[in-house]
């Protein structure tokens, strides 16, 4: 995931976090920890620095910041300076930014850079993993996926311990190898996609041609050249049949069927929103992305525009927002939406 967040563009480093003029907005129950209520504050570009609004698009902390990540578990990492640290929700370090770079936190700990190596901290700021890893995930279920000294990628515990058995394959690098109802997505050197367990156990074997992972209870396999749907103990939930496939979400999932247009499908691989989009990216708080023509736009669960397609970048629904950009006189701006399309921050730089 660092790798993936480094190389990522200005657009998806944002993150959501803090502010001071109303108060900070705090929603239990959303995402990160349980025993933390989630920050519901939103990370925004002016002047070139970063600060937090609110979910209605007013000033929480002020623009202070070389960068700002999202809330997790009560707190957000951010930059000031060369270096990363952690803010609460009112834009105050909690933990002192002597980091080369820092992620989210998740299961408690979070992955940080420090002296070129990755390791992993607690909320007090201490190296609960101490940085020795040329590389890193965020944890999930209890586990991580780390490159080793030695360039290998394993799975390892809070501990540090690595997760390996006699049935272990080696493991290749993806964007998504974290833990979703105790089981993770990957990829062996040989390029063949399966599914382990918490003890890396292979569940469902090593024998795709590609692979997506589970959501709501369903994983897009590729077998030949067609994708299909299986459930979590590998009986076929839908059969291959699409060229392209993508997650489900809100009991929807994009797919290319037959051509280049993208559509949907409920959970019975019936077709509900005809193919008509040139991209289509997954459900989330019943608002989805779809591309036509190089523009985004956003469409609700029955197919029905929510926008126009006048956007340059997208992002899911979180929290009743979806952060944008649109290419202003050649500038990227970032702003945000709510779900019925209307604007609660426009465009900043």
């Amino acid at each position: 995931m660092a790798t993936a967040l480094r190389k990522s563009s200005k657009f998806l480093m944002i993150g959501l976090a803090a502010y001071l003029f109303a108060g900070c907005d705090i929603v239990p129950g959303f995402g990160g920890d349980d025993s933390e209520p989630v920050v519901d504050l939103y990370p925004v570009l002016i002047d070139g620095d970063w600060g937090y609004i609110n979910s209605k698009g007013r000033i929480q902390v002020e623009p202070d910041f070389s960068w700002t990540g999202d809330f997790s578990e009560g707190v957000a990492p951010a930059r000031s300076g060369y270096y990363y640290g952690y803010v609460d929700s009112q834009g105050e370090f909690v933990i002192d930014n002597r980091f080369e770079w820092a992620g989210p936190f998740s299961d408690g700990l979070a992955l940080v850079r420090f002296d070129g190596r990755y390791g992993f901290i607690n909320k007090r700021g201490e190296f609960s993993i101490n940085p020795i890893y040329t590389d890193g995930y965020s944890f999930s279920n209890g586990r991580a996926f780390i490159r080793t000294q030695d360039y290998y990628w394993e799975y390892v515990d809070k501990s540090g311990n690595i997760i390996r058995n006699e049935d272990t394959p080696e493991f290749r690098e993806h964007e998504a190898p974290g833990f979703i109802s105790g089981i993770a997505l990957v990829q062996d050197n040989g390029g063949n996609w399966g599914y382990i367990d918490e003890s890396s156990r292979p569940v469902i074997p090593l024998q795709y041609t590609s692979a997506r992972t589970f959501s709501e209870g369903r994983a897009a396999i590729k077998i030949s050249d067609r994708w299909g749907y299986i459930n979590a103990d590998q009986s076929t939930a839908i059969s291959p049949q699409f060229i392209s496939a993508g997650d489900f979400g809100d009991g929807l999932a994009p797919v290319r069927k037959d051509d280049n247009q993208w559509g949907y499908i409920n959970t019975s691989g019936n077709v509900v929103i005809e193919s008509q989009f040139d991209q289509a990216l997954s459900f989330y708080e019943g608002r989805a992305a779809v591309q036509l023509n190089g523009r985004w736009g956003y469409i609700d669960t029955s197919g029905n525009m929510i926008t126009e397609y006048i956007f340059d970048e997208v992002s899911s629904f979180k929290n009743g927002l979806a952060r944008i950009v649109q290419l202003i006189d050649d500038d990227e701006r970032l702003g945000y939406i709510d779900r019925s399309g209307k604007f609660v921050w426009y465009p900043t730089d």
